[in-house]
């Protein structure tokens, strides 16, 4: 049992000096992935009031999250009823543009300075060789 310990802190670490053939490495992944199981969350061993207060806890978060959605999910729904019926306003009010408002519009850009924001920042973060779309 000690041996197995040594060896498994021997190839857990590296030194500089063992190193390990790469068959052996090759192995050694193989292995690895295929025991998934180790890598699986181990289950709670907790005392029945503890595995209470885990459940309530949990519960209460799904109702919370679940209420979050719901009210979002409702805000969607309303703006897109609004959107809905500010068209068939236009609609009625003036056909000419409300065809205008629908036509698809094709060479048309996003402009940069408009972009949308994110929650994380761009990978590149400033586009040096842009020049804004000129009308022609």
């Amino acid at each position: 049992m000690m041996v197995k310990n040594i060896q498994r802190v021997a190839l857990r670490f590296k030194s500089k000096s063992a190193t390990i053939n790469p068959s052996t490495q090759k192995v050694l992944n193989q292995l690895s992935a295929i025991s998934a199981n180790r890598k699986q969350p181990k289950v709670l061993n907790l005392c029945a009031e503890d595995l209470a207060k885990h459940r309530t806890i949990q519960s209460a978060f799904k109702l919370y999250t679940q209420k979050k959605e719901k009210k979002q999910s409702e805000q969607l729904r309303k703006q897109y009823q609004s959107i809905v019926n500010a068209m068939e306003d236009l609609k009625t009010t003036s056909p000419k543009l409300f065809a205008l408002a629908n036509t698809p519009q094709t060479k048309k850009r996003w402009p940069l300075e408009m972009r949308v924001p994110t929650d994380f920042p761009a990978n590149k973060p400033w586009v040096y060789e842009y020049a804004p779309f000129k009308k022609q």
